[in-house]
C-alpha cells in the first residue's frame, strides 16, 4: 500500500516547492551527487535529466524506488551491503548504452557515516569520462528527522536552494586507497566549502 501512496503524496510536496538555482549549470551528461539526508529535493531536481538512480537493495530502497519510477528515473540497486559494483555497474552501462544520460547519487548513503563520500560516484565519473557534481540544498522551512543522515523533509511551499558545485577529478587515481586519500583531500578540505560539509 505504501510503495502505491508514497509517490502521490511525494509529488503532491515536491510541485509546491519554489527552487532557485546557483552556482554551475548542470549538463545533460553528468554524474550528480546531494547528500542522504537532503535527497527528497535533490531526486525532483535531478528527475528531467533522464536520469538513473543507484538505489539501496533494502526494503526502503524499494520505497524509494517507487517515488523515483513516478518521476521518470530507472533504477540500478545496489548498495556497499548488498550488490553495491554491480548497482553502479548496471548504472554505468545505463549511461553507455545512451538509455540514460545523468548517474545520480547519494556519496553518504545508505547508512553513512553523515557527509562522508563514498568513491562510487567518482569512479563513475572517470571510468565514463562525465563531469562530476555535488548539489548542495537547503530549505527554508523543513521538519527534521531523527535518523543517522538527520533527514529534512521541506514543508509545503518551502523555498529550496540548490548551489551546484563541479568536482575536478584531473589527478584522481586509480587505487582504492589513493582514492579515499584524494578525495579527503581533494573534497573535503579544497574544492567544496566547508559549511557544505557539515550540513
Amino acid at each position: 500500500m505504501i510503495t502505491k501512496l508514497l509517490p502521490l503524496a511525494a509529488t503532491l510536496l515536491a510541485k509546491t516547492l519554489r527552487v532557485r538555482w546557483e552556482g554551475e549549470e548542470i549538463p545533460a551528461s553528468s554524474v550528480v551527487m546531494f547528500w542522504h539526508g537532503k535527497m527528497f529535493a535533490g531526486w525532483w531536481l535531478m528527475r528531467k535529466l533522464n536520469p538513473v538512480a543507484l538505489v539501496s537493495a533494502s526494503k526502503d530502497g524499494e520505497q524509494l524506488a517507487s517515488v523515483l519510477d513516478a518521476w521518470g528515473y530507472q533504477c540500478a540497486r545496489g548498495s556497499t551491503a548488498k550488490r553495491g559494483r554491480e548497482g553502479l555497474e548496471m548504472a554505468m552501462n545505463l549511461v553507455e548504452s545512451n538509455s540514460a544520460e545523468t548517474i545520480v547519487i547519494t556519496p553518504d548513503g545508505p547508512r553513512g557515516p553523515r557527509h562522508r563520500f563514498r568513491r562510487g560516484a567518482f569512479v563513475a565519473a572517470r571510468e565514463l569520462g562525465l563531469p562530476l557534481f555535488l548539489v548542495d540544498i537547503k530549505y527554508s522551512s523543513r521538519s527534521q528527522l531523527k535518523s543517522w543522515d538527520i533527514f529534512e523533509v521541506p514543508l509545503p511551499f518551502s523555498k529550496v536552494t540548490a548551489t551546484v558545485y563541479e568536482v575536478r577529478l584531473d589527478d584522481f587515481p586509480g587505487s582504492p586507497a589513493e582514492q579515499y586519500a584524494w578525495i579527503d583531500r581533494e573534497i573535503t578540505m579544497g574544492q567544496i566549502p566547508r559549511e557544505v560539509m557539515r550540513g
